[in-house]
């Protein structure tokens, strides 16, 4: 059974995409962001926020170790896995899982202003969502920051031909996509 890991920038679809997986298909989720919180509550001497996780080798460590156990390959575990954040390189995504045992996906805002994708956040922002909380100005900013490195993402995934998707437009058809090409790989 092929696992599935989506990475790329916030706000782009990477939940949506893994809870489509999940219904479909059937496989177990797992949020980046859940394991690097509970992470920080165990080790909050390491101060590991999102902006430093992908950088923290200590972080990066115990996540490919949870990965590991958590798909060998055993009759027991017949279900996959959906692993989704934005706390990994391009890079390390290669190094790590780019071995034919995944089908990885890097979600990115490419094609669209920084103010453009900003109401699309807001358009959808609930209080529930880290974004609700920033202010009109810090939003676009982060929404400029974005786009650049999803601009970074798409010449990295390139070079180790890993898929990259620009979700910035279009983004629910684009995932359906994404979903019907997952389910061409998986039937593989």
């Amino acid at each position: 059974m092929k696992n599935i890991l989506i990475f790329g920038r916030p706000r782009c679809g990477k939940s949506t995409l893994a809870n489509m997986i999940v219904d479909k298909f059937n496989y177990q989720v797992i949020h980046m962001d859940a394991l690097r919180d509970t992470f920080k509550t165990i080790y909050p001497e390491l101060n590991i926020n999102p902006k430093e996780a992908k950088d923290n080798e200590k972080f990066q460590l115990f996540l490919q170790e949870y990965l590991r156990r958590n798909t060998k390959e055993e009759e027991r575990n017949k279900y996959g896995y959906v692993l989704e954040g934005c706390d990994i390189s391009v890079s390390d995504c290669n190094k790590l899982y780019n071995n034919g045992k995944n089908i990885i996906y890097f979600l990115v805002p490419l094609e669209i202003s920084a103010e453009e994708f900003f109401s699309n956040i807001r358009k959808n922002d609930s209080k529930y969502d880290w974004t609700y909380k920033y202010s009109n100005e810090q939003l676009i900013e982060t929404s400029k920051k974005y786009i650049l490195e999803g601009k970074q993402i798409r010449e990295e995934c390139e070079k180790y031909n890993i898929n990259c998707v620009d979700t910035s437009v279009n983004r629910e058809q684009k995932l359906r996509i994404i979903l019907e090409e997952i389910e061409q790989k998986i039937k593989s």
